[in-house]
């Protein structure tokens, strides 16, 4: 979020000093590109810091992005359809935000699901495993886990390959996840290249009145 709102003051400087928003969208995709790309590399033994780095490589580029398109639109757009064309903006930026998230979290939980199944050890039941269906509640099951699995032979020893199993499932997961958006945003990158670069008006004076008939 502190990458985000820098992104956001810079490049509101920047399209302001120079009248232009395309080197700010450009320059904005390849930051969340690269930082989508750290983030694919990381796998169990990355560092924290690293993930920072990353976090606030990404939070820059987002915030170097996301004002240019409104920006983009209000600057084409005729102020008597102002408006109407910022809400399409705002209407689309949601659907597409909703629609990534139900896409990215389900492909997560599919590959969490499957990864997981291929390492449970034989001989467990299906009821033992339901908790592992959903790994955001396992903090709060794990008392109840731990009474479960006790009455198996080396119960303990059983629910620790389990909880491993779990990191390395969500790990593989996120590793999709981020790589997907490496290459959505990789994709961006060359849009973001092509966008017609209009300059920005420096005036809100009323159009001329265009006569009927």
């Amino acid at each position: 979020m502190v990458g985000s709102v820098v992104g956001s003051i810079i490049t509101g400087q920047i399209n302001l000093r120079r009248g232009t928003y395309k080197p700010s969208a450009v320059a904005g995709s390849v930051l969340v590109a690269f930082g989508m790309i750290l983030f694919a590399r990381m796998n169990g033994a990355t560092e924290p810091n690293d993930v920072l780095v990353a976090m606030v490589i990404a939070g820059i580029g987002m915030g170097l992005l996301m004002p240019v398109y409104t920006v983009a639109v209000q600057n084409v757009a005729p102020a008597r359809h102002m408006g109407a064309a910022t809400a399409s903006t705002t209407f689309f930026r949601s659907i597409g935000s909703t629609m990534g998230v139900a896409i990215f979290g389900s492909v997560l939980l599919t590959n969490y699901h499957r990864d997981f199944a291929r390492g449970v050890p034989p001989g467990i039941s299906q009821n033992a495993l339901q908790a592992f269906s959903n790994p955001l509640l396992l903090a709060q099951l794990r008392p109840q886990l731990e009474s479960t699995f006790a009455q198996y032979t080396n119960g303990s020893s059983i629910l620790q390959v389990l909880f491993a199993n779990v990191r390395t499932s969500l790990l593989h997961g996120l590793q999709v996840i981020f790589f997907s958006s490496a290459v959505v945003m990789c994709a961006a990158v060359l849009l973001n290249l092509a966008l017609k670069d209009v300059k920005l008006r420096r005036s809100h004076a009323p159009e001329p009145e265009v006569p009927v008939g």
